[in-house]
């Protein structure tokens, strides 16, 4: 026996359903006779094998998000082992920490550990590890301040400088891209370490000959140190 519908069947979706009626079986759209299917197993799916509909495959963080929470702002330069990260490439012994909130940028905070031989007189040269979380240090100069007179950041004024955004093996790593401005006199050299969380690290080298791939391992190792 053929079951013919009097109307075209219409397709609501792209599964195929199965359903047996009065001996023929409606697959999708088509007509079939059951004589065709003569000791197949017919029988409709229980569902039990199916996903649970409760199941959200995306409630699984992604990397970007889990390395987003990895994250977070020492509670000192101790606490961030920055003696040990800047290492020879301190100007001397003093250290001098800041912390606290960022004046005018919203849950902005920063930690600032600068090294130098204690002296505050104008080119005293000065290595500045800095961890800013929730504002960019390289694109809001005034963000960042060192011991000096002379050693506040300040792109506003006549210094040719030069600029060059990248990534490398350990970035991708990381998460995170490169930001190297240093000015063409060679008075001034910083690296910027953005993370994701809105999250920074900087190395600022002033009145020192210091390579960038030395700032490179002290933005990399101090990522590392402070990554949950």
């Amino acid at each position: 026996m053929r079951l013919i519908p009097s109307k075209p069947l219409s397709c609501l979706g792209t599964a195929v359903a199965a359903v047996v009626i009065g001996g023929v079986v409606l697959v999708g759209c088509d007509v079939v006779d059951l004589d065709e299917f003569d000791g197949a197993d017919l029988s409709l799916p229980t569902g039990e094998d199916e996903e649970s509909p409760g199941a959200d495959p995306s409630a699984d963080p992604s990397p970007e998000e889990e390395a987003a929470s990895s994250y977070g702002l020492p509670e000192s330069c101790e606490a961030a082992g920055a003696a040990d990260v800047v290492g020879d490439l301190a100007p001397g012994p003093v250290l001098a920490e800041e912390s606290g909130a960022i004046e005018g940028i919203d849950d902005a905070e920063q930690l600032t550990c600068s090294f130098s031989d204690g002296s505050t007189e104008p080119g005293t040269p000065v290595f500045t590890l800095v961890f800013t979380s929730n504002a960019d240090p390289s694109a809001n100069p005034d963000v960042v301040r060192v011991p000096g007179a002379e050693a506040e950041m300040n792109w506003e004024v006549d210094v040719d400088v030069d600029v060059d955004t990248y990534r490398n093996d350990d970035t991708d790593e990381l998460g995170g891209d490169l930001e190297y401005v240093g000015t063409v006199d060679g008075s001034s050299r910083q690296l910027f370490l953005s993370l994701p969380g809105d999250f920074y690290v900087a190395a600022i080298a002033f009145g020192e000959d210091v390579a960038r791939e030395d700032l490179e391992r002290v933005v990399m190792t101090a990522a590392e140190r402070v990554r949950g």
